[in-house]
């Protein structure tokens, strides 16, 4: 928003002129330049009639981003409360765009009235000559944040801004195949963590080779454990800031989908070794926090992993134990889940049992990440169909 500062003789004040649609337009005041700035910058006016030929993208994003920074306080126009992590997300696509040069011009002093679907075209072609180097999915990030802020305009007047062509353009997203590491290199290295950890954080490495996302672990407490069935309760998360994610941190949704709240069973030997923790540290809120400067929160995901999973690949690679392990906790996830389909297809259970243990809001999900990891016992799972259909 390019606007002039001016001071005004008459309230001593200085103020900006803002076009609104109406004859006069809108004057925002303050006692200094800066304060003026300050306000212009929480400033958004909706376009109107008047002045909607002369709307530039960069004042939809603006607007846009200060709409997603009231949704981190709790729900604007019925849409849920978003969570901080992801708004500083949001912060930074937002940076990009605007910045973004489309056919030598930045993309912000466009005019909405230019948005078509050979412009859409066009900025997909900035941001993989921009981006060339990044990851599709940093570019698919981009552009959905781009639709999202026009769909947003869109909402709040289709008649005066139809925007038709953005459903239609998408970045084409491949699908990325899971890394499951091999069934005797996750023993290897679980083993290893309960070698050369704190009990701490072998536990937390345990608890995501049970299923659970490293940030679902991290926010666990001890009252969220049900001695009786052996099983825990995952109902929040805790995202890389230490934020806590939680009903009663004001969140409708607290866990990643609605399908995520879910109780998970344990093992009886994991089960036993948790409760004996915890009866060692009676005192705990949180299952992993500081022992010094506890500030009323879980110590970060990094620091549990850096002390756990990475630990004891370091201690097998001095060893000369070379393991194949790609990113960080989710490859335990990924190994319970695809031992947890093949026990599913032995048993005859529906596939649908092993969504529910993970946690995923849809099969499609849980199918597509395990199901090319059964093929080792092939011959007995067909052996075991045969006897089915001959009765």
């Amino acid at each position: 928003m390019d606007i002039e500062v001016k001071f005004s003789e008459t309230r001593r004040l200085y103020y900006a002129k803002i076009s609104d649609g109406s004859r006069y337009g809108r004057k925002i005041y303050g006692a200094t330049p800066k304060k003026v700035k300050e306000k212009l910058q929480g400033f958004w006016s909706m376009p109107t009639k008047q002045n909607r030929d002369s709307t530039t993208i960069g004042e939809v994003l603006s607007g846009f981003i200060l709409h997603m920074e009231k949704r981190t306080l709790g729900k604007v126009d019925g849409q849920k409360r978003i969570r901080l992590q992801s708004y500083e997300n949001y912060k930074s696509y937002d940076k990009a765009l605007v910045a973004l040069s489309v056919l030598s011009k930045p993309l912000g002093d466009y005019k909405i009235q230019q948005i078509d679907k050979s412009f859409l075209n066009e900025i997909l072609n900035a941001l993989e000559q921009k981006y060339n180097r990044h990851s599709a999915k940093h570019k698919h990030e981009l552009f959905s944040y781009f639709k999202s802020a026009m769909l947003w305009l869109h909402k709040q007047d289709r008649e005066l801004y139809p925007l038709v062509d953005l459903r239609e353009i998408v970045v084409k997203l491949d699908k990325k195949e899971a890394f499951v590491p091999k069934r005797l290199d996750a023993q290897l290295v679980l083993r290893t963590i309960d070698q050369v950890c704190m009990e701490k954080y072998a536990i937390f490495s345990h608890l995501c080779a049970n299923g659970l996302r490293a940030s679902e672990a991290n926010g666990l407490k001890p009252s969220d454990f049900d001695w009786t069935n052996n099983t825990v309760h995952v109902q929040r998360i805790v995202d890389r800031s230490r934020n806590v994610i939680a009903i009663e941190t004001g969140y409708e949704m607290p866990t990643k989908t609605k399908s995520s709240n879910r109780k998970v069973p344990l093992g009886s030997e994991l089960a036993l070794r948790i409760k004996k923790f915890i009866m060692v540290n009676p005192n705990i809120e949180w299952m992993f926090q500081s022992d010094q400067r506890y500030d009323g929160r879980p110590i970060k995901q990094q620091n549990l992993t850096k002390s756990g999973l990475h630990k004891a690949l370091k201690h097998l690679k001095s060893k000369g134990q070379n393991v194949e392990w790609k990113g960080a906790m989710h490859g335990l996830r990924h190994y319970y889940g695809s031992l947890l389909l093949a026990e599913a297809a032995k048993l005859g259970r529906n596939p649908t049992w092993v969504q529910k243990r993970l946690g995923h809001s849809n099969l499609q999900t849980t199918l597509g990440i395990y199901s090319h990891d059964i093929d080792e016992d092939n011959q007995e799972l067909n052996n075991e169909v045969e006897r089915r259909l001959n009765g």
